[in-house]
């Protein structure tokens, strides 16, 4: 648990799980209710716990990339059965965040 015990972890996984590399500002786009420096964080501490890695390109401006690896992969289970279960008590947090 206290490698995705962070809230933006688990979805950080989830947008990289088809394996193609993404640039951090990518992977901003696609969660913008996470504050950049938040996620920025978040996968600097996924990069050294293994689930993620980053490669950096040696070029003016510099360029990154993140990619989920072997581990952060065999958390997609783990991950998929937490989607259903939120998509099977949706009510839960309808009542109490609203729509």
């Amino acid at each position: 648990m206290s490698l995705i015990e962070s809230k933006w972890k688990s979805c950080i996984l989830d947008e990289l799980r088809n394996g193609e590399p993404q640039r951090p500002s990518e992977i901003h786009k696609c969660l913008p209710e996470a504050a950049p420096r938040v996620l920025d964080i978040q996968l600097k501490e996924m990069v050294e716990d293994g689930l993620v890695m980053k490669t950096i390109y040696p070029e003016l401006p510099p360029r990154s990339e993140y990619k989920i690896t072997a581990l952060g992969l065999s958390l997609m289970p783990i991950i998929d059965l937490m989607l259903k279960w939120g998509e099977e008590h949706f009510d839960i947090f309808e009542r109490k965040y609203g729509k």
